[in-house]
């Protein structure tokens, strides 16, 4: 059996569903056509929204001769049919893909280009531009969070708070706050703070990060990283210094967030990294 993993949340963890035979069947046969269709699980564009699917079997067939895991499309260029046939596939009882994930993955897909970006920038809260900030986290070296074994296994929640957990944390999940759904703002927040982050700068070397809202969907955060810039993880693709328009973050209330255009508040916290879980 092949299980599909729509690769469209930062902050959550990704829908998955598994293709009945019949489906299964058909993909394999389009990529016996075309074996170019199959891309490493890394070949990602990194932007915000959908990026394509992750598909692994879980359960063994030697004869199907399949990596362990691989990615299809995500990229620009890449064939839409495949793209748009196996989102028709998430079309499920079981499955956390409804409607409008499947519009928007669609639009993006039909498009093959990045969303657009957002307009003026919010009042900054928090005192942003007074707060003495230890960054951390070289806004170019994303080494320590994108190797192989670990940048699947941490999030955007993981990078802000320098916090490598492989876990996949949640704002709120380490103090036993639950994250209510859908995320916003407010609960987002509330976990947010319950995990220790604060709304004003605590000392000389706060670690500062902020908050963003997919609405109704997901939560996404940036991290203010060295020289000026703002870096992020998105979900389980590599870390990076750059929005989904390909330029660098000097602001993230303007940056080009993709569909994420809730922007929240700032967050503070000491001593450099946060436990998170």
């Amino acid at each position: 059996m092949l299980q599909v993993e729509l690769d469209i949340f930062s902050g959550r963890p990704n829908p998955l569903w598994i293709l009945s035979g019949k489906e299964e069947k058909e993909l394999l046969d389009r990529i016996t056509a075309e074996p170019k269709l199959m891309l490493p699980t890394e070949a990602t564009s990194g932007r915000l929204g959908y990026r394509g699917y992750i598909v692994s079997p879980v359960s063994e067939d030697p004869a199907k001769r399949l990596p362990t895991s691989f990615r299809i499309g995500g990229q620009p260029g890449v064939d839409k049919d495949v793209n748009l046939w196996l989102l028709d596939t998430s079309e499920k009882m079981n499955t956390e893909v409804d409607d409008y994930l499947r519009e928007i993955a669609s639009g993006m897909i039909r498009k093959d280009e990045r969303m657009p970006g957002h307009g003026e920038a919010l009042p900054d809260k928090g005192s942003l531009a007074t707060c003495g900030s230890n960054f951390f986290t070289s806004s170019s070296d994303f080494s320590f969070w994108n190797g192989a074994t670990v940048v699947r296994k941490n999030n955007c929640y993981n990078f802000a708070s320098n916090y490598r957990s492989n876990t996949f944390a949640q704002p709120g999940k380490q103090t036993g706050h639950q994250l209510g759904f859908p995320p916003t703002c407010a609960n987002a927040g509330a976990g947010v703070r319950s995990d220790g982050w604060a709304d004003s700068c605590r000392a000389s070397n706060n670690l500062t990060a902020c908050l963003v809202i997919w609405p109704g969907n997901d939560y996404h955060f940036y991290r203010k990283c060295s020289g000026g810039l703002w870096c992020h993880k998105p979900g389980q693709t590599p870390a990076r210094n750059t929005d989904d328009s390909g330029n660098l973050i000097t602001n993230p209330q303007t940056a080009n967030r993709g569909p994420y255009t809730t922007f929240c508040e700032y967050f503070y916290v000491t001593n450099g990294s946060i436990v998170v879980s």
